[in-house]
């Protein structure tokens, strides 16, 4: 390995942003080409849960982080007529962990993220359009006709990335059969309980909220469906949950109608089958790029933060770049691989819509013990 071997990061999410944070602590060198024209921004919100903060602490961002939001301890799980079916003491995870379960908005992590880095280090409206493998490293090409050389390549390009597709000669996302609605709004004080977490299970069809603090919540809508793939942002997006949600709870309405049209998002849902590889000479796929998964599970970006901190290891302890990418690239298949197969089954259940099957749904939720529950998150 060289003695100080250059890093090259595809993509500026948290996976991109966590490895460069590692990086950095274990003195490697790096830069960031992100294809967006800004950095930190854009998202709505997502749940941390302690293997996440653990890693942040590895990372030392941990009590910065912890800060920005107010520790979960109460889930109630309802269907959609507002009929009691669950409550979930999610203070138990602070308890059993020693860490609280946290749901931010997307935007404040990015930031605290960011505040370590090098700015000189972040490029943005780089779009990496291929690589070629090197005798030694790996070369990248550019949308602007300009190329890179590096000895590590970092692909976290997201659920939809390129590199990984041209590595591995295909496209192995699934359609999983629903979309989701997501937002952050602000709500009126004593609007939504603190500290709480609400979900309402239909047929075919779920609304969940999740407060911040100060009165932000995060929400998310599905929708069995076989339309996606529908642009990412569009003011029309509010009046279609709306339409969707009207029969729905109350709450539903107030979340969807206080969400500004640039902090709500509709996407389809997509997972995969298990990567055949991770790497390919010089190049390692990190996060979304290497194991697209569900959001049912919350687990999303704590991976991406967990891998980050994997694959710095490996580079530091190895002197031979092919052999830390290959012991990367065992440890994260073994790591993620039931993740991604237990969050699609999870969100399979729950978007149950047959009303049999739903009705049998709700009866096993009523009667699951509240340990089981919790043990479904467990990582």
């Amino acid at each position: 390995m060289p003695d100080s071997p250059k890093v090259i990061i595809i993509g500026g999410g948290i996976g991109g942003l966590s490895i460069a944070n590692a990086l950095t602590q274990i003195g490697m060198e790096w830069e960031i080409h992100e294809r967006s024209p800004q950095i930190g921004v854009g998202g709505t919100g997502l749940t941390l849960w302690p293997n996440a903060l653990r890693a942040l602490g590895r990372l030392g961002l941990d009590e910065r982080v912890i800060a920005l939001a107010d520790p979960l301890e109460l889930g109630e799980i309802y269907d959609w007529r507002h009929r009691h079916l669950k409550s979930v003491p999610l203070h138990r995870v602070h308890e059993h962990s020693g860490l609280p379960l946290l749901c931010m908005r997307r935007v404040d992590l990015y930031s605290e993220l960011l505040r370590p880095l090098d700015p000189a280090r972040i490029h943005v409206g780089s779009r990496c359009m291929a690589y070629q493998r090197a005798t030694e490293g790996a070369v990248l090409s550019f949308e602007d006709g300009t190329t890179r050389t590096a000895d590590v390549v970092v692909a976290a390009d997201g659920v939809r990335s390129h590199l990984r597709d041209a590595m591995i000669e295909l496209d192995p996302l699934r359609y999983v059969g629903w979309m989701t609605w997501r937002g952050v709004a602000k709500l009126d004080p004593g609007t939504f309980p603190r500290r709480r977490y609400r979900e309402f299970f239909g047929r075919g069809s779920r609304f969940g909220v999740f407060w911040i603090r100060d009165d932000y919540v995060y929400w998310y809508g599905t929708l069995n469906s076989a339309v996606h793939d529908r642009p990412a942002i569009d003011p029309a997006h509010q009046a279609e949950a709306l339409s969707h949600f009207a029969d729905w709870p109350e709450l539903a309405r107030v979340v969807i109608s206080a969400t500004k049209p640039d902090d709500l998002v509709r996407t389809g849902v997509y997972d995969s089958l298990p990567l055949p590889r991770w790497t390919d000479g010089a190049m390692a796929l990190l996060g979304d790029a290497a194991h697209p998964m569900t959001p049912d599970l919350g687990q999303g970006a704590c991976q991406a933060m967990e891998d980050a901190l994997a694959l710095a290891q490996c580079l530091k302890d190895s002197q031979n770049i092919p052999a830390a990418l290959h012991s990367y690239q065992s440890i994260g298949l073994a790591r993620t691989s039931p993740l991604v197969a237990r969050s699609r089954k999870v969100g399979k259940i729950r978007q149950w819509e047959r009303p049999a099957a739903a009705a049998l749904r709700n009866t096993i939720m009523r009667l699951m013990p509240q340990s089981a529950i919790l043990k479904l998150f467990e990582t």
